[in-house]
Parts: structure tokens; C-alpha cells; sequence
């Protein structure tokens, strides 16, 4: 039987952070919100994605502290983000902005706000001081062998050991993705809230019109 090690997430495994951002932003879909939003060939949203995790700032879905991966045989199959919100009084949000205007052109970072109110109608507020799940892949030739929810029971682990006092742990999904729905339906997160845009133009940015709340109770 194989075995699959888990450990933190370091500079060294960049390239795979950076697949993970990518299929889970496309959310099965051939859709890429780096692409549409900010204007970018997936190429260049790779390229700047990695130097945005390579700035190594905690506390924020381009984290790499944020991510656990798993390997076999030396080789990286599975990565999972979820960091503490808010857990050094700045929100995630903050954070990932500063990222965004650091590293992307400035003519990128214009694109967006002009599309940003239309992506406002599915935007949900993370919810400060709970456990926020962020990005998840698992490599194809290894999907079905239980590695996202082994991922996610060890990342809620890690940050209840550093911080016991959390409640809660989300995650926030594109409508459209079933698969990850299900899979966090497996690792007993239950949908709370589905926020949806009427105006269809949304589709052109983003795989789906629904964003899909999940949460999972720490103590009950």
C-alpha cells in the first residue's frame, strides 16, 4: 500500500502552490478569474502568483506557511491552505491586496476594479477569528484515496493546536464545483449559505453566478 507523508508547505514546492491556486480557481471549469479578472495569459498569472507566494507574507490564501502538502516517494500528489483569519489584526483581505498591488502592473489592478462591483454580488466576508479553508488540489492519478479530507483534519488540527479558541472552521466554493462540495460534505462541512448574482455577465470572470458557504463546528 502506498504511503502518503503530510508536512508544511516550503519555498521548494511554489510550482505545485501555484497548480493548486489554478485548478481550484477554475473550479473544473476552463474559466481562470487571473486571466479574466486582471487580464493576464495563465502563463503570467503562474508568474506572478509564484513571486506573490515567494514573498512569503502569513496569513492569507498566498501564503505558503498557509498550505500543507502530501507526497509519495518524494514526490508532491496533494496541497491544502487554511489559515486563522485576521490571527495578526490584519484580515486576510488586507494582505492579499497589498500582494496584489506589490507585484501585479498596475494597469492589471485597474481591469479588476472596474469588474469588481459585479463580483461584489457573490463576494462573502470572511469571518474573523475562524478557521478559513482555502485552496485544495490533489494530483489526478491520486484523487480518490481519501487525501483531501486527511488534509483537511490535519490543517484544522495545526491551527486548533495554535489557537484553541476557534470555533469554526469555512470554506467558500463556486456553485459549479460539485466535486469540492461533496468532498467537504465527506470532511463534515455543511452548507450555511449560497449567495448568487442574477446578472450573467458574471460568467465571463468566474466559473459560477453561486458562491457556496460551507462550515464545519470545532466543539459542539
Amino acid at each position: 500500500m502506498e504511503e502518503f507523508i503530510s508536512r508544511t508547505a516550503t519555498i521548494n514546492d511554489v510550482p505545485f502552490l501555484v497548480e493548486t491556486i489554478i485548478e481550484a480557481e477554475k473550479s473544473g471549469s476552463n474559466i481562470l478569474s487571473w486571466t479574466t479578472i486582471f487580464g493576464l495569459s495563465e502563463s503570467d498569472s503562474k508568474r506572478y502568483l509564484s513571486d506573490m507566494l515567494k514573498e512569503e507574507i502569513d496569513g492569507c490564501e498566498l501564503s505558503i506557511s498557509s498550505f500543507l502538502v502530501a507526497e509519495t516517494k518524494g514526490q508532491v500528489v496533494a496541497a491544502l491552505s487554511a489559515w486563522i483569519e485576521g490571527e495578526n489584526n490584519e484580515s486576510s483581505a488586507f494582505l492579499k491586496g497589498n500582494l496584489l498591488s506589490y507585484i501585479l502592473p498596475n494597469d492589471c489592478i485597474q481591469k479588476a476594479s472596474v469588474i469588481q462591483p459585479l463580483l461584489q454580488e457573490i463576494h462573502i466576508d470572511y469571518i474573523p477569528g475562524s478557521i478559513q479553508k482555502g485552496a485544495g488540489y490533489v494530483a489526478k492519478d491520486y484523487r480518490h484515496r481519501d487525501l483531501f479530507r486527511l488534509l483537511t483534519d490535519e490543517i484544522i488540527g495545526k491551527l486548533l493546536k495554535r489557537n484553541p479558541s476557534v470555533t469554526d472552521a469555512y470554506t467558500q466554493i463556486y456553485g459549479s464545483n460539485i466535486a469540492a462540495i461533496k468532498a467537504n460534505q465527506k470532511a463534515d462541512f455543511k452548507i450555511v449559505m449560497v449567495k448568487e448574482s442574477p446578472n450573467e455577465e458574471i460568467l465571463r470572470y468566474v466559473p459560477s453566478n453561486k458562491k457556496v458557504l460551507m462550515k464545519k463546528e470545532l466543539y459542539k
